[in-house]
């Protein structure tokens, strides 16, 4: 992973925890273990995926339907 692509992530996590925050009313802690012990994480680590170049939104979204169901269930990722 080079230097933006990290600087990308970065980002990525820190509008998916503020939005765990407000939709799960959890702490900041929790939020990023939440994110930090998910398959979106490791799949948003892998630049192989170009998830890092896509929305936070978009990220969220897959980081969200995960939690849901207990895995990533978008077929593109």
């Amino acid at each position: 992973m080079t230097v933006k692509q990290s600087f990308l992530v970065e980002g990525i996590v820190s509008d998916m925890a503020k939005w765990l925050m407000e939709d799960r009313s959890v702490s900041l802690t929790d939020a990023l273990g939440l994110i930090y012990n998910s398959q979106t994480f490791e799949k948003l680590q892998n630049s192989a995926t170009g998830l890092c170049s896509e929305s936070s939104a978009y990220n969220y979204d897959i980081l969200a339907s995960e939690l849901e169901n207990g895995e990533i269930v978008q077929t593109e990722v």
